[in-house]
């Protein structure tokens, strides 16, 4: 018996053995064969191994670069960094994922991000430093294009910001002027023009209240852009509904609209703007009315974490097609001769909401009514 347990301890430890070298196979191939740039070095900075990705990285073969210095890559500038990080690995420490430059055989700079770990003997002992280079030049690349786009995309909107306040102070006083003498031409001289005098008149007048509206709902527009979401507050729905329906008031009763609505929830949302958000949108439902009495119904409900609110009502309705176009700036289904306004009442929502954390849609058919729904963040 003690013969036969001895015989079958010698094949598990050869067999030990051979899973041993097959796994030790198996990671050299995978060092081999990786798309990242693996090498190995000394303490004193002399590369000992070169994988194929760093071959392919850095265009040098392992011939031409084994025994030389690791400074061999050094970017301009970027010296100094080979003595401090050895001197990191000499003391036991690991560098994780720093991003800095390379130089390639050719004299491309790459943008790598580097992982260095220190190789210890048998005993323990550090003895060297494993590198992982990972090129990501094409990464940093998009970043900056990203950063650029950013920094001009902020430009613009502070240009625009700048243009909406000259558009709504330096040029509403002469739009004033022409609307308050046009006024006063039409009650002194009015009845010396003629009906076709009186008519242009009318126009000019027209004209320079509609644009004195428009300037204004510039203004909004902008003030949506410049208003941070950290700074948004947790309201009440129902009370900022009551608000808005009471700014309303002459439009509601000149149409006789009915607004009814369920129990709304307090949301995460700057107090002002839910108010012109509400004021909007039942301001459309009354304006884009049919034949019959605008009846308009305020609802929400929790969905998939946010709350989602509907304005629905009976009016005129929207072809499917035009669905998206609605929501775009200057954008209008009829002429302001039929229904008054700016053409940004919609763009005016969807910054709102869009700044909030939500997204604002309608769904309608022509004659059919409308519902515009729109999701908040929960308080």
């Amino acid at each position: 018996m003690q013969d036969a347990t001895n015989h079958s301890a010698g094949p598990r430890e050869i067999g030990g053995g051979i899973v041993a070298g097959a796994l030790q196979e198996r990671l050299a191939a995978i060092v081999e064969f990786s798309d990242d740039a693996i090498v190995s070095k000394d303490l004193n900075g002399i590369i000992q191994s070169w994988n194929r990705g760093a071959e392919r990285i850095f265009g040098y073969t392992p011939d031409e670069v084994i025994g030389r210095h690791i400074s061999v890559l050094a970017a301009p500038g970027r010296m100094d960094e080979y003595p401090n990080i050895l001197a990191r690995i000499s003391a036991g420490e690991h560098v994780d994922h720093y991003r800095t430059e390379r130089k390639t055989k050719d004299g491309r700079i790459l943008t790598v991000s580097l992982t260095v770990s220190p190789i210890r003997d048998g005993t323990g002992k550090i003895i060297g430093a494993s590198k992982i280079l990972r090129d990501i030049t094409e990464q940093e690349n998009s970043r900056r294009a990203l950063k650029k786009a950013n920094e001009l995309l902020t430009r613009a909107n502070s240009d625009l910001e700048h243009f909406a306040y000259s558009a709504s102070h330096d040029l509403q006083e002469p739009l004033r002027m022409v609307f308050g003498y046009g006024e006063m031409l039409q009650r002194t001289l009015g009845s010396t023009l003629g009906e076709q005098g009186n008519q242009y008149l009318e126009c000019m007048i027209e004209g320079a209240a509609r644009m004195e509206r428009l300037l204004r709902g510039l203004q909004m527009f902008t003030q949506t852009l410049k208003t941070s979401e950290a700074e948004a507050e947790v309201v009440d729905a129902n009370e900022v509904l009551t608000e808005s329906l009471a700014n309303l008031n002459a439009a509601i009763q000149q149409s006789g609209a009915v607004i009814t609505q369920d129990p709304l929830p307090p949301v995460r949302v700057h107090r002002f703007q839910l108010e012109q958000l509400f004021q909007n949108l039942i301001g459309n439902a009354i304006r884009y009315r049919s034949e019959k009495r605008p009846e308009i119904h305020v609802a929400a409900e929790r969905r998939d974490g946010m709350w989602q609110f509907s304005v629905r009502d009976n009016g005129l309705g929207i072809d499917p097609e035009y669905r998206e176009q609605i929501f775009g700036m200057f954008k209008r289904l009829h002429s302001a001769a039929e229904y008054p306004g700016t053409g940004l009442g919609l763009a005016i929502c969807e910054r709102i909401v869009e700044r909030a954390g939500g997204r604002i849609w309608v769904e309608s058919h022509s004659g059919r009514g409308s519902t515009f729904l729109f999701t908040l963040p929960t308080s």
